[in-house]
């Protein structure tokens, strides 16, 4: 059974429908890259993963259980949002931390709130700091726990932003272009610790123009054009071999500005 299923998400904004239709699914452990030119619905498609976009047709499944069904007639509520987002962690492009807070806090915030909301068994507030130590261990940024973002490179901005996402261990885990707002030079060290995550078995869904990255990291590569997929395959069969001539001319334009 695969961990998450997409089933022909639609979504229109006014007049304009950003996505037409887009399916497909991850087994656990799994990496997708989606590519494709800007305003092609990347990051839409990603939003209504996340429930911050509500999309006007389709279904998501999690671990076979349908967590969302746009045909149900029934309205979402905020509490059912809330709770799908759970399952599901997302990384954006600029980085999106509070700034009044530590990092440390940063990264303790959501799991306080979800622990305090919890009758019995929540984790203490001791243990949740203990997490965070762990998580920022693992960027390499322990030393940075009782820093505010300002006092951060763009780069380590990025790599607490990851960690806070894995705070909650969603059981998939999503990047918007995460090294688009970052110098070239700031770019590596964020994709050294998701590569690094690769090797934990995390499943992820990463939104990127980073096309060596996204060949080497890949499982799969899916290339949105126009609000639909264009080629998905592995990374060898869409790099080496793309069979529709939007995914040719992306490729070349890419290839261009190298």
């Amino acid at each position: 059974m695969a961990l998450l299923e997409i089933e022909n998400i639609h979504k229109k904004f006014g007049k304009t429908e950003v996505l037409k239709g887009i399916s497909f699914s991850l087994d656990k452990g799994e990496v997708l890259s989606v590519l494709g030119s800007s305003g092609g619905g990347k990051t839409t498609l990603l939003r209504c993963i996340n429930f911050l976009e509500t999309p006007d047709v389709g279904t998501i499944k999690i671990n076979g259980e349908k967590i969302f069904d746009a045909g149900s007639g029934e309205k979402t509520t905020e509490k059912q949002i809330r709770q799908n987002r759970l399952h599901f962690g997302l990384v954006f492009q600029s980085f999106n931390l509070f700034p009044q807070y530590t990092v440390l806090e940063n990264l303790m915030l959501a799991k306080e709130l979800i622990e305090k909301s919890k009758k019995k068994d929540g984790m203490t507030k001791e243990q949740i700091k203990e997490q965070a130590y762990e998580l920022l261990k693992n960027v390499g940024l322990t030393e940075k726990a009782g820093s505010y973002p300002c006092e951060l490179s763009g780069g380590q901005q990025q790599r607490v932003a990851i960690a806070r996402a894995l705070s909650l261990n969603p059981e998939v885990l999503c990047f918007d272009e995460p090294t688009s707002a970052l110098d070239p030079e700031l770019t590596g060290e964020v994709l050294r610790v998701i590569k690094e995550l690769k090797n934990t078995d995390r499943t992820m869904i990463i939104v990127t123009h980073e096309l060596g990255f996204a060949r080497n990291v890949s499982d799969r590569v899916m290339v949105i054009a126009d609000g639909r997929i264009e080629e998905e395959g592995t990374p060898d069969e869409v790099f080496d071999n793309p069979k529709s001539a939007k995914m040719r001319a992306f490729l070349n334009k890419s290839l261009e500005r190298l």
